[in-house]
């Protein structure tokens, strides 16, 4: 909670371009900067609260550094492959225990890991790295991670600002926001798998 007020008042005095420094924190989340991408988010919302700011371009900026790091990662992972981890900056923090649980992780989920991702803060990176080294095909990545962001990102904003002038709560809320978001999510990818199953197997019943 300190660190949330402390990168408010700090942003605050950025005035309009707040919205250019909020974009690259959130990128610098993407590559690994380590401060929890849900307290950008909610942070943008305090701004808007305060008048610094305004919900729907703040909503945008969000979206896009959250969605253009993601992406950065996802490819860079996509093009140089496993060997990633050997190069600067990701060979810092990207020790063998972390990318091994990574892998677990992808083992035991396998590509709906990215749908996850957004609520791994520790993970987000590595995962989105690997999903482009293991091979993930870029539209499922873009699927998985876009819903996730067009669900989680507005949410969080709003959070942010309706509960600025009660800082007290916050962190209560923004635990039981995470559990929310999650499920919403879940619930969206399932019906949208479930939508194309159905069609897929009607599509085999009237051709048979």
């Amino acid at each position: 909670m300190e660190l949330l007020v402390k990168l408010s008042e700090t942003l605050m005095a950025y005035g309009h371009l707040a919205y250019l420094a909020i974009f690259l924190i959130l990128i610098a989340c993407g590559f690994g900067l380590p401060l929890p991408e849900d307290v950008v988010l909610v942070t943008g919302g305090i701004l808007v609260a305060a008048g610094v700011c305004k919900f729907e371009w703040v909503v945008a900026v969000t979206l896009a550094g959250v969605l253009i790091g993601d992406g950065i990662i996802f490819h860079l992972g996509r093009h140089y492959g496993p060997r990633i981890t050997s190069k600067w900056p990701f060979k810092l923090f990207l020790n063998e225990q972390r990318m091994e649980k990574t892998r677990l992780v992808f083992k035991k989920y396998g590509e709906k890991v990215v749908l996850a991702a957004r609520f791994m803060p520790g993970l987000r990176m590595p995962i989105f790295l690997s999903s482009g080294s293991f091979g993930v095909p870029p539209w499922k990545f873009w699927v998985f991670d876009g819903v996730a962001a067009l669900v989680s990102v507005p949410a969080w904003v709003w959070v942010g600002y309706f509960f600025a002038g009660h800082l007290e709560d916050l962190e209560r809320v923004m635990k039981q926001t995470q559990m929310v978001i999650f499920s919403v999510i879940t619930l969206l990818i399932l019906s949208v798998v479930w939508f194309f199953y159905r069609r897929k197997k009607a599509e085999t019943i009237s051709n048979s």
